[in-house]
Formats: C-alpha cells, structure tokens, sequence
C-alpha cells in the first residue's frame, strides 16, 4: 500500500500497481465492490461500469479520500472518480443516486447525464457529505454535495450533485471572483479548509464550534481567513506559513512551516491537544508528549497531521505517531481508552499497556470517525480504535486498544 484513507466506519488503501482495496462497512456501497456487503478484509473496487460479481477493478489511481460514507480517487488522466452514498450529491455524476462501483464526476456546470467530466484535478478530499477537488494551472477549488451550511464555499446553501467553483475569500453570491492557488484541500463533517496563496490558511461552512477559526461561531457561505494564534475578533492577524490543514467534525488542524501544530474549534474532549478541554475560536499550540496545561513545550517536528471526528493524530518526522483527544473506542492507540488533552505516542503492533514498544517509522496516516490508521515502514497498514463495521481489516468486529496488522487481500 501507497496511500491509505479512513471514514465513518471503512477503510480504503492505494496499491502500488494504481489498484484501490476497501474494507468495512458497506451498506451505502461505500467499498466499491458493487454489493453492499460489509467485509472484515479488504476486497479490490470495481472499474468503472461494472456489475457484481466484477471481472474489471479500477486502476491507474494516484490519490484517494474517504468520506464519511462515500469515496474518492484521482485517476493517472487527471479526472476523479466516486462511490457509495449519494444522497446529498456527494459523488458529483449530476445525479442523488447511490453508486455500487466507481462512477465519474461531472464537470462544472454539467446537468446528467453529463457529457463532460472534471479534469485536470491535482488534489481530492472527502467531507461527511461533500467533496473538494484542486485543479487546474490555476490551482482552483471546486466542490459538490451537502451545503446546508456553506461548506461548498460558493456564497449558497444549496446542495450541489456537480462541481460549483468555491468563492474567493470576501465574496458575496453570485461571486465574480474564484479560489485559486489552493495548495492542499480538508473536508470536515460540516466545514472545509484550504491552504491557499503564501501559504495562507482559509476556511468556509459551519463555525458553530470555532473551526473556522475566524474568531466567531458564525457560519460562512465564502472562505475566510484563519486568524493567527493568540488572536481575537476582529482579528488583525491570520495564520501563515501553513504547510498542511486537516479538518474533523468540528475541529481544525494546521501544521506550521517550523514544524509545529495548531489547533481550534471543539475541544470538550481533548481534541485540540492544548491540555485543556475549553473550545477555542482561534488557533491554540498544540502541547508536546507529557505535558501538562499550561504548557511550556510544545509538538515540533510533524510531519503529517490527520483529524478525526474527535481525535487528532500527527506523524513525527522520526517516523513515530501520537494521538490526543477522544479515546472511548481505542482510537489513540495508546493500549487504554482514556481520552487525552495532550499527546501520547501509539503503541507497536501487539502491544498492551502499559505499551514499552511504539510505532516507529511510519509512512502516511489517516483517521476515521472512531479509527486510526497507519502505514507501516514495509507498506502494510497498521490500525487501531472502533471495529464494530469491520473498519480495522483485521478480520473481526473487536475494538482494538492498540494497534493491528490489516489482512493482505485476497488478490
């Protein structure tokens, strides 16, 4: 495995030869396996225009992105692909159909059956019920899905089955101007993210909890931009230097050019890792292992950041993974189910608490609803957390305090 992604309750994972395998739950087809059976091991997707039982599986993919019930693929052409739950138009075919095997995304402005595809597309995220796509020279963010509360970024609340372009910061519908310049895509449950420009980060749709970050709990049909720590509204300063964002069900996550990681929005379980439990409107410091509120030390050298619904998870540049946050299903991996403030390192595969051993080396991360993911250092996916829909490919429903080896497939 390349590139692993994680959901509600599935799991998916990018093979080397361009193939996609799933695992979990199935009952929105979200596996793409064309039945809606749920698997405790990973089975291949279909290629496009399939039917059950498949002799065709999609290849030539580059990147995928799992939502909360549907997922996402970029194929070697630049065009995206997508399956499972459609209720909200989330899979972007122009249609409110649910999808048992891959089916293309329309491109902007197309009405289905559409004759023309999105293309061009560098960058894809999943949201619980919307999707995002970077593309273009230009860098530009389209979306499509759920928008009830503005998290297609178009000045609406209208939910979309195809692409609409995402408003630039500032505009009000019909917006004249565009995003462009996106340099990576987050899609929270409600709430999107983007690092645009001079490494600028914005945000857009539901702030009730802060993840927006702009200082408010008023939620925005337009980006705005994400003030800087220490800030209040009306902010003066906004965040910079900002290499990666990731965004959970109401929390936000940015890792820094030096390394570091902040946080805003929910916190009444731990997740913004600042030692406390008091949501934050602005971006906070992310406290380093064993710290205790107020912080002195704080997290460096991440490489990779990833939210969950209400854990967060970072990889360090050394190759370990910590967690904090919400942990009654496991999902720090940590060997207990003790939520946490501040980070704690993830235990090694086949470790118990209190854990002597922790994973090191790590290639990528990905974090789901109530799960963890990890990939290993000889491209096998490690997990940990829930498993109640079979999300952990370990071949049972047992949570798993730390973490797992996932079943090779079948072929």
């Amino acid at each position: 495995m390349i590139a692993i992604a994680a959901g509600f309750g599935h799991s998916i994972a990018l093979r080397s030869n361009g193939t996609v395998v799933a695992w979990g739950d199935n009952t929105y087809h979200q596996l793409g396996d064309g039945t809606d059976t749920t698997s405790l091991v990973p089975v291949q997707v279909c290629a496009v225009g399939e039917v059950a039982p498949c002799g065709r599986f999609l290849s030539g993919v580059t990147a995928i992105a799992a939502g909360g019930f549907h997922s996402l693929a970029i194929l070697r052409n630049g065009t995206v692909v997508s399956w499972g739950w459609n209720g909200e138009g989330q899979l972007g075919d122009g249609t409110f159909d649910q999808r048992l095997v891959p089916v293309q995304v329309c491109a902007v402005g197309q009405v289905a059956p559409c004759g023309q595809f999105l293309s061009g597309v560098s960058g894809i995220a999943a949201g619980g019920l919307h999707s995002l796509a970077r593309l273009g020279a230009s860098s530009a963010v389209v979306s499509w899905g759920w928008n009830a509360d503005g998290q297609l970024g178009n000045g609406t609340t209208t939910e979309s089955p195809v692409p609409v372009r995402v408003c630039a910061v500032g505009q009000v519908a019909p917006c004249s101007q565009f995003l462009t310049t996106a340099r990576t895509l987050a899609g929270g449950y409600w709430h999107s993210l983007a690092v645009v420009g001079n490494a600028d980060a914005v945000g857009w749709g539901y702030n009730g909890e802060g993840e927006l970050g702009d200082g408010t709990t008023t939620s925005r049909s337009t980006p705005v931009r994400v003030c800087a720590v220490g800030q209040v509204a009306p902010c003066s300063r906004f965040l910079t230097a900002v290499n990666a964002v990731s965004a959970g069900a109401n929390h936000s996550l940015a890792r820094l050019g030096d390394g570091s990681v902040v946080s805003w929005g929910y916190n009444a379980l731990g997740q913004l890792g600042d030692g406390t439990t008091t949501t934050r409107l602005t971006p906070v410091r992310v406290c380093a292992v064993g710290e205790t509120a107020p912080c002195t030390r704080f997290l460096y050298q991440v490489r990779i950041i990833a939210a969950g619904a209400d854990h967060s998870m970072a990889q360090l540049s050394s190759g370990g993974v910590i967690t904090w946050g919400y942990n009654a299903e496991g999902q720090l991996g940590d060997g207990t189910t003790t939520s946490r403030s501040v980070p704690v390192r993830v235990c090694a595969v086949g470790e118990v608490a209190p854990c002597t051993r922790f994973l090191i080396l790590i290639r990528g991360i990905a974090a789901g609803t109530f799960h963890s993911m990890a990939l290993q250092p000889n491209y096998t996916v490690a997990t940990w957390g829930g498993n109640s829909f079979g999300q952990l490919g370990d071949g049972t429903t047992e949570n798993r305090l730390t973490p797992v080896q996932v079943l090779a497939p079948a072929t």
